[in-house]
This record gives structure tokens, sequence and C-alpha cells, in this order.
């Protein structure tokens, strides 16, 4: 197998916030170099430290080893915190439009877009702009915390909470 397409080791530490970036660019790099490969289960294991091995020493096989490992560094986003910055994200002073365009893309990754009704987008866009409006940074950090919310779900905590 050429040299060129053989990824570094994989030794990522699944807490850490840039897990999932780092584990999609290597798993990338990987899939690019076992393409030739004759045993992918064997070439996975020489791929990793032995920090990571620990995570897929009891797999029988190549699938149930990368899916252990993409279930360990692959985290579902919160949907809701993740849409809050992409929302209230502002152009720095000397940043470009392209760049500030650029940062707006990749804040969107983790936003769980996906086609809905207009009725459905148009409480999605209420809901948000009623968390980002929202003058209590204690009742915002509480909505931000849920995972999935809708519209009048979140009105009832924020209310519930202002009362409090």
């Amino acid at each position: 197998m050429e040299k060129v397409f053989q990824p570094t080791r994989l030794d990522i530490d699944p807490s850490t916030p840039s897990a999932a970036k780092e584990w999609r660019h290597w798993y990338r790099t990987f899939k690019n170099f076992i393409d030739k490969a004759p045993d992918t289960f064997r070439t996975l294991v020489n791929c990793v430290t032995h920090n990571v091995f620990e995570y897929i020493e009891d797999c029988e096989d190549y699938d149930s080893a990368i899916s252990t490992l993409k279930n360990l560094y692959v985290k579902t986003p919160n949907e809701i915190f993740a849409r809050h910055p992409l929302a209230t994200k502002q152009q720095k002073p000397g940043e470009s439009l392209d760049e500030f365009l650029r940062e707006l893309r990749k804040l969107s990754k983790d936003c769980n877009f996906k086609a809905v009704s207009a009725e459905k987008y148009r409480e999605e866009s209420i809901r948000d702009a009623f968390i980002n409006g929202i003058a209590s940074p204690l009742i915002r950090q509480h909505l931000l915390e849920s995972d999935t919310l809708d519209l009048q779900p979140a009105y009832n905590r924020a209310y519930t909470l202002d009362l409090a």
C-alpha cells in the first residue's frame, strides 16, 4: 500500500471538543488507505494507538469496530444549542464577507437542518428568535440545554422559570 495514503495513527481523546471533527478526518484518510488492504480489520488495528485499541479489542470484525469508534467519537449535536451561535453570529471588525460566510457555514453543520413544511419552519424560526431574544441569560441557558424543543414547550418552560 502506498505510503502517501497511510493515515497517522488514531489517538484521539473522545472527551475533547474536537473529537468528532478529528475522527471524521482520520476516518476519511483511513478509508483512502484501506482501499487496497487485504484485511481491513487487521489494518485498522495497526492504525490505532493502544489507547484507542482498548475500545475495539472485543470487536470481532471491521464493521463492528468502525461502528464502535464512530459511536465513541461522533455525538449527536444539540440542535437548539447549535442554532444559537449561528443565529447570533456577528461579523468581526476586519473580517471579510467571505470569512464571515465561511464561519456561518461551519456553524450551520451541527444545526440538523432538514426539509420541513413552511409552518414547521416558521415555528422553529420563532422559537429560535424567542430563545435568542430573551433578556434573562439564565432562562436562555435552560432552554439551550434542551436537545429538542418546540415553541410552545419553550415558552412554557421560560414562563415557569420567569415566575420562579
